[in-house]
């Protein structure tokens, strides 16, 4: 299961989207990653760029059209609360992430 933040929020919920798993309250994400669309449409390829960080982070809440789900649900964009090990790194990857490249976690 991935999900590709966007970023993060003030209320320190962070904002991006799944891809195609439910993904369900208690998930705990384990790593940070970074990956970069090359091309050009339609002819886009995504490019792994690899991990970024161990993360400890487990899916606290999921907030879906002004709504509370028990899942993140697939092919959506949701915000999520995360608790744990690893929000610092997600920042800083956010921080300094380029054109084009995307960062997300992974279960």
């Amino acid at each position: 299961m991935e999900f590709q933040i966007d970023r993060f929020e003030p209320d320190g919920l962070v904002v991006g989207r799944n891809g195609y798993t439910d993904i369900p309250l208690g998930t705990v994400f384990v790593a940070l990653a970074k990956g970069r669309l090359d091309g050009e449409p339609p002819n886009l390829t995504t490019v792994e760029l690899g991990d970024l960080a161990v993360v400890d982070l487990r899916l606290t809440e999921v907030h879906w059209f002004r709504k509370l789900l028990d899942v993140v649900p697939s092919g959506h964009s949701a915000s999520l609360r995360l608790e744990g090990a690893g929000l610092e790194d997600v920042a800083t990857a956010l921080a300094s992430k380029r054109e084009r490249e995307f960062i997300y976690i992974r279960a």
